[in-house]
């Protein structure tokens, strides 16, 4: 086998499906994009008017309408006209070979179908129609691809470099960034990237790219501008509010890291508008707002979550959290509890209530809540931890010494978990 018809799609046409396996088996190796498979003329009339065909390959036996038929179907169709057409009889049947060369049939291959004898048909049929410089391309990138999966990102790079030796394509460009950024090639990844966009000018997955090069390198007002003008081109391309949303949250995040909280809000805001039902997409704005310590800006992204979506837990989760580190701690319990209502088995809500309760000095409820939560995991270390540390508070275990001490300092263990 010469080449990979990555690009091209067969439909085999046989009554038995028995038959169409086993030719799809022989021609597995060939790699076509897609093969169809149809078990009369007219269903297979029906899918080459429906579905792009570059090869049929048909029994000349089929009922009611036989293989013969159906070539001459494809024949006086001007649009299906030239469709390679390859008709599989027996040897013996020399009118039938005579018939299909009157009608048009590309070629012949025998019955019962024996696979060397059909690949070999396949392929001369399919020769005219291959680009070489293109199969070198398509080559190349499966390597790079490979190589991607298994790591090895300088062998990655070589085979990228040598798709875009063959031809400009914005996904080898991309491919290329993107294993240069991890090999911490900067400027090489920029290259990449920018020359992507020069290939297609409205490629948000370059922009993307390009954009988290400049973030990574600290360049975060370059960042900024590319996502500006990843918004453009994904509004001239029509896509949808929710790209256009992703867009703008990260366009927030970045004004974060500059401390622009304002800006931020902005950008989160717009964000919001292009997805006002997306529930995930507030609790995220809500964790980048507490993650920098806007935890009174948080609140709002939190709470508009669960009017959205009340049953996520991870989201009453962080809410609580919030709640919890401006000591707003009968709130933050409020929450946690509606979040244990539909996760009453989550450790890590149990622990965060108890964390609570052990800022408010109620050592008693922390240690019921602790006794649950290791329970349920008795491997949770942070949990035995704060349970040892209440339970000393209780009296009922002695400090380590003698001397009053926490084991570990439980009073400052921060184990702020989503649910």
């Amino acid at each position: 086998m010469k080449y990979a018809y990555r690009r091209m799609s067969v439909l085999l046409v046989d009554s038995t499906s028995v038959a169409v396996d086993a030719m799809e088996g022989h021609l597995e190796g060939l790699q076509f994009h897609r093969i169809w498979s149809a078990k009369t003329a007219d269903e297979a009339m029906q899918l080459l008017r429906e579905r792009p065909v570059d090869l049929v390959v048909t029994n000349w036996k089929l009922q009611p309408i036989t293989g013969l038929q159906l070539l001459e179907m494809i024949r006086h169709d001007s649009k299906l006209r030239p469709l390679p057409v390859v008709v599989l009889r027996n040897p013996k049947d020399k009118h039938i070979e005579e018939k299909a060369d009157e009608l048009g049939a590309t070629a012949l291959a025998e019955l019962p179908v024996k696979p060397a004898n059909l690949l070999d048909v396949v392929e001369q049929v399919l020769a005219p129609q291959i680009d070489e410089k293109e199969e070198e391309f398509l080559r190349q990138m499966d390597l790079a691809r490979g190589a991607v999966r298994t790591g090895d990102l300088d062998q990655a790079e070589k085979a990228y470099r040598a798709a875009l030796a063959v031809k400009v394509d914005e996904e080898a460009q991309v491919g290329l960034g993107k294993v240069l950024k991890k090999l911490g090639d900067w400027e090489g990844a920029e290259q990449s990237y920018v020359a992507a966009l020069r290939a297609n000018p409205y490629s948000l997955r370059a922009f993307l790219g390009l954009a988290s090069v400049y973030q990574s390198c600290g360049r975060l007002e370059d960042a900024l501008k590319v996502l500006a003008g990843a918004v453009n081109a994904a509004k001239k391309v029509k896509e949808g509010g929710s790209v256009q949303a992703v867009l703008f949250f990260y366009m927030g995040e970045i004004e974060l890291q500059l401390k622009r909280l304002q800006q931020a809000l902005g950008l989160f805001d717009k964000a919001v508008q292009q997805t006002p039902d997306d529930a995930q997409l507030q609790g995220r704005i809500g964790d980048s707002l507490a993650g920098e310590g806007f935890l009174a800006e948080s609140e709002a992204y939190y709470q508009r979550a669960l009017e959205i979506d009340p049953e996520l837990a991870h989201v009453y989760n962080r809410l609580g959290i919030a709640y919890r580190r401006q000591q707003k701690f009968d709130m933050a319990i409020n929450l946690y509890n509606k979040a244990l209502h539909f996760h009453p088995r989550d450790e890590h809500l149990l622990y965060n209530v108890a964390r609570c309760y052990w800022e408010m000095d109620e050592w008693q409820q922390a240690t019921e809540l602790l006794t649950r939560a290791l329970e349920i995991n008795p491997q949770f270390a942070e949990a035995q931890q704060l349970l040892e540390a209440c339970l000393q508070k209780l009296g009922v275990r002695p400090a380590p010494g003698g001397k009053g001490a926490l084991p570990g300092d439980a009073s400052r263990i921060e184990l702020d978990r989503k649910a």
